[in-house]
């Protein structure tokens, strides 16, 4: 069975945690927690020889010193050391060949460990118009529209899903020379990103597994590296 490395921060909440493991479960993984808290370089490499697959999950804001910029905005629930600890995971699982999976701030860390940027603050820069950031709605409410380029692996893994849910107020600015935007909103944010064996997701799937299971597709594409219409 596929052991999966799922990151995770110092305050998570118990149930952002638990949907994560229950979507990797569910697509046949087997869940390994990475914490913040190892941030030092040979814990990193230690737990990322233990795991055959690498899973980035939600939570606060990358700081802009890790792509070369100062905050010009306030930031919410920054973890230093989860920067460190995730950008070095991200560089073992890539030169070893690791699958990786990025959500919400997952997708965003993937972007920045591969040389891209981030909008700090999408309000503020008049973007993000699909965007609702309110703190007391769940994560299943925060419906909008998303279009994926025919043909990729996001396409595939939505599933004919044209729907999703996004719960933030950062985004991928510039995807590098690795990733290639793959989906977007409709006000034009980018929704996802890949290159081979990457894939990030600017919305969150774990949460919707229970009313509908096709968003169980990336995790299943992350443990079994098949992609949705391969496997039907």
């Amino acid at each position: 069975m596929t052991v999966v490395g799922i990151t995770l921060g110092a305050s998570e909440r118990r149930e952002v945690v638990a949907a994560f493991i229950r979507a990797v479960t569910g697509a046949g993984g087997t869940p390994v927690l990475i914490p913040s808290a190892i941030d030092a370089t040979d814990m990193v490499d230690e737990a990322l020889g233990a795991v055959d697959v690498l899973l980035l999950s939600s939570g606060g804001d990358v700081h802009p010193s890790m792509y070369g910029q100062d905050p010009r905005t306030t930031l919410d629930a920054v973890d230093r050391r989860r920067d460190r600890m995730e950008l070095r995971a991200v560089d073992v699982a890539r030169r070893h060949g690791k699958r990786i999976l990025g959500v919400c701030r997952g997708a965003q860390v993937l972007c920045v460990a591969t040389g891209g940027t981030l909008f700090q603050d999408l309000v503020a820069e008049g973007l993000g118009g699909h965007v609702d950031d309110s703190h007391d709605r769940g994560y299943a409410t925060l419906m909008h529209r998303v279009k994926a380029e025919v043909g990729s692996t996001v396409d595939r893994v939505l599933s004919g899903m044209e729907t999703v849910n996004s719960h933030h107020h950062q985004a991928i600015r510039d995807v590098g020379e690795v990733l290639t935007a793959t989906a977007w909103a409709e006000d034009g944010v980018i929704e996802a990103v890949e290159a081979p064996g990457l894939l990030g997701l600017q919305w969150h799937p774990e949460a919707l597994v229970a009313a509908d299971e096709r968003h169980l597709e990336p995790f299943r594409w992350l443990v079994t590296g098949e992609r949705g219409s391969e496997r039907r």
